[in-house]
């Protein structure tokens, strides 16, 4: 084994090409030097002539080598599931590649689960409620063990329930019911993604936001007569706490009095950095080092937690704009209805 590596290391570069050649089938190694240009055709047969009783080691070596070079610059896929789908197609005959291939692919691609995984589980599970308890126990059987768990969370424990049974008795099916499965699913997907968010209650409380107080005023009150709960919720995020940056200190001051100091650390920890100084800047340098000593240990917060302390600080400024001890400027200026009529 020494001398083979004594002597592999003594070849030259065009040497070991070679050597290659002279190893490969004649047919691959036709092929290959077809694709050399005749300067380097030339001097691989002039070293060709200068090779003699090459031992089955340092071949063995040669090759190795030459593989091992091949991966690292390949376009080829570096996994098989990638070579399946995305060569073996082309390079399977046409009767290999529409008998063969499809039930290959079955076993192998990941494509659907990989689909699922980017869908909201709420979303697929709304599809699979229109479906018969079959079909669906088929899709989650398909969709890998993750994402069946995360959307059976949206289903009803009677539906969960049968179609855990029905799962359970799942052995074998045919590779044409899966795929129209599959397909069906990924279609009906497909149309969903075709929507635009348009916002809902959080975008309609913005646009109200914007305009003069005894506009959106008027609009909420005749929105109260149809549905108070929606004309509450409207309201209430109607003023967001990144708005409270616009308040000048002495609001901030009459706001802190009338917050928890609870509150006031949950809402800071999810904020700006710009909130944060205005808040903690009109409080004793010793209270503000505390609450910021007291964001750093507390660790990651629920963005629900942060979001409710947040909501219960803007209802209080809200309700100290309102009373008239702080001026929130947020939305249109009444002072221009004049110039508008």
């Amino acid at each position: 084994m020494a001398q083979a590596a004594k002597v592999e290391q003594e070849l030259s570069g065009v040497q070991r090409a070679a050597i290659l050649i002279m190893y490969l089938d004649r047919e691959v190694a036709r092929s290959l030097l077809q694709r050399l240009d005749d300067d380097d055709v030339a001097a691989v047969g002039l070293a060709m002539g200068t090779i003699e009783n090459v031992d089955s080691e340092t071949i063995e070596d040669i090759v190795a080598d030459f593989v091992r070079d091949l991966h690292e610059v390949s376009v080829m896929p570096r996994s098989g599931i990638e070579y399946v789908t995305g060569v073996l197609p082309e390079v399977l005959d046409e009767r290999r590649r529409k008998e063969l291939f499809p039930a290959i692919q079955r076993r192998v691609s990941k494509e659907f689960e990989q689909f699922i995984a980017m869908r909201a589980p709420i979303s697929v599970a709304a599809i699979l409620r229109n479906e018969h308890p079959q079909t669906q126990a088929v899709a989650l059987a398909l969709m890998g063990p993750e994402n069946a768990a995360r959307v059976m969370r949206y289903l009803s424990d009677e539906d969960a329930a049968d179609v855990t049974l029905r799962m359970a008795r799942l052995r074998r099916i045919p590779g044409e019911l899966a795929d129209d499965v599959m397909n069906a699913i990924r279609e009906a997907l497909g149309r969903q993604d075709d929507h635009l968010e348009v916002g809902g209650i959080d975008r309609t409380a913005r646009v109200l936001a914007r305009m003069r107080r005894k506009e959106n005023g008027r609009i909420l009150d005749d929105l109260a007569d149809a549905d108070v709960d929606l004309a509450d919720s409207i309201r209430r995020r109607m003023v967001l706490f990144d708005d409270l940056a616009a308040l000048n200190n002495l609001a901030v001051q009459v706001v802190l009095k009338h917050i928890e100091r609870d509150d006031l650390v949950l809402a800071l920890k999810g904020a700006s950095p710009e909130l944060v100084d205005l808040f903690l800047s009109n409080v004793s340098s010793r209270a503000a080092e505390d609450i910021r000593e007291e964001m750093e240990i507390m660790g990651p917060v629920g963005r629900a937690r942060i979001r409710q302390a947040q909501e219960r600080i803007v209802a209080a400024a809200v309700r100290l704009a309102e009373e008239g001890s702080i001026y929130l400027p947020v939305g249109g200026d009444d002072g221009d209805d004049e110039e508008d009529e």
